[in-house]
């Protein structure tokens, strides 16, 4: 009995508990606290903001260009022969003054030339002084002839009244009427020889004239087997010897105008079409709209960068149509110009156009559908403007924003209307 008790203890117990762990599990489900879901708080997105402000603004342009040289003269002789005689500075490199000597041709030919054509030129003159003579005579005895007929023909109409009142003989009436014809034939004669002697003046004359004109070439050529410098410059190119013989027109080098340097640089053409519409309506019609446009110049010479100032002086010819681009000569005023050589490479800056009343924003800051975003009570609210330039990373706008408006500097993905943010 007692056996039999305590194995139906050894068997309830396990179970009570297992009743008691099912009630206490029950009950603490049942008694349990709810949970209440808070409501989802509202995010707020920090931006960096500009503070609008509306300013003239003026950009600069910024290209790349190359020294030239405005002016240059080939150094060639306008006469052949053997030079015999050349300038210690006629180099590559080498700075000579206007007017300076540079070559000498032997001068000997030429020389001989001009004589011989003198004594032509003398000559010819001496003939025409002959015949020139020979026709004043010959106009004095016409002149003589003519008073020589006059008293013939008084003579002649004397006798005829005598000779009607038979107090003359007809023989001598014959013999004044002979005299006269005579006279009268000498005229014609004078006269002929006058217009002959008349023609060959001119003919004379002709050949004085063409005389004169071979001794003005040969002269000429006396004087061009000397060769100066026609302007103040730098010697480039130079290849020639004393006792060389050149030919005419034989390059001897190349003289550069030491004070006609030019910078020649391109613009693109939205950047000329905007600079030439933004002047084009104050300038005299006569003139082009960019010329006296200032540029300065920068030339980078290692670690040395030396400065010039500049004015545009006029504008190509046509538009470059591998590039685009419309050409720019700008003359050189200020800076050591000393130093500065053709084929230099430079860096141009010129201004751009004025724009009044406008706000630079970073590029970032403008959305492709010209939208930026302005903080309103800590919301974003969207705002379109007008791109009136875009500038590298800098966009000039204008648009309906009040000053001082916050305006968000970068966007973002999450970008748009009514977004809370919090300007840093």
């Amino acid at each position: 009995m007692k056996i039999a008790n305590a194995l139906a203890y050894r068997v309830a117990l396990p179970l009570v508990v297992i009743a008691i762990g099912v009630l206490l599990g029950a009950y603490l489900i049942v008694s349990r606290p709810q949970a209440v879901p808070n409501p989802p708080a509202e995010k707020v997105t920090p931006v960096n903001v500009i503070t609008a402000e509306f300013r003239s603004y003026q950009p600069e342009l910024h290209v790349y260009g190359e020294i030239i040289a405005g002016r240059e003269a080939e150094i060639r002789p306008m006469v052949a022969g053997r030079i015999t005689a050349l300038d210690e500075t006629f180099r590559s490199g080498a700075y000579v003054e206007a007017g300076q000597t540079l070559v000498q041709i032997d001068r000997f030919d030429y020389e001989v030339a001009v004589r011989e054509l003198q004594a032509d030129v003398d000559e010819a003159r001496a003939h025409l002084a002959e015949l020139e003579s020979d026709l004043d005579a010959a106009r004095s005895t016409l002149k003589l002839l003519e008073e020589q007929i006059t008293l013939r023909e008084r003579d002649v109409t004397r006798l005829t009244k005598l000779t009607k009142q038979n107090q003359s003989s007809e023989k001598a009436y014959d013999d004044a009427q002979i005299a006269l014809n005579n006279a009268a034939q000498q005229r014609v004669q004078g006269r002929q020889q006058i217009d002959s002697l008349a023609a060959r003046v001119r003919q004379q004359q002709a050949a004085v004239a063409r005389n004169e004109a071979r001794l003005d070439q040969a002269e000429r050529n006396l004087a061009d087997t000397t060769i100066t410098a026609p302007f103040s410059g730098y010697l480039q190119d130079v290849n020639v010897a004393i006792g060389k013989r050149v030919a005419v027109g034989e390059s001897l080098g190349r003289l550069i105008d030491a004070a006609g340097l030019e910078v020649r640089f391109e613009l693109a053409n939205a950047d000329y079409a905007r600079l030439v519409g933004a002047v084009e309506a104050r300038i005299d019609a006569a003139r082009h709209p960019l010329s006296d446009t200032q540029i300065a110049i920068a030339w980078r010479l290692g670690a040395e960068v030396y400065e010039y100032r500049g004015r545009v002086e006029r504008v190509g010819a046509e538009i470059d149509s591998t590039s685009g681009g419309v050409a720019l000569f700008g003359r050189m005023t200020h800076g050591p110009l000393g130093i500065l050589r053709p084929g230099a490479f430079v860096e141009v800056t010129l201004p751009g156009i004025a724009y009044e009343s406008v706000l630079v924003l970073p590029e970032s800051a403008v959305a492709d559908d010209k939208i930026v975003y302005i903080v309103r009570d800590g919301r974003l609210v969207p705002v379109e403007v007008q791109v009136l330039r875009e500038f590298g990373d800098e966009f000039v706008v204008t648009g309906d924003i009040p000053p001082a408006t916050s305006i968000v500097a970068e966007q973002f993905p999450a970008i748009g209307p009514g977004v809370a943010v919090r300007p840093m």
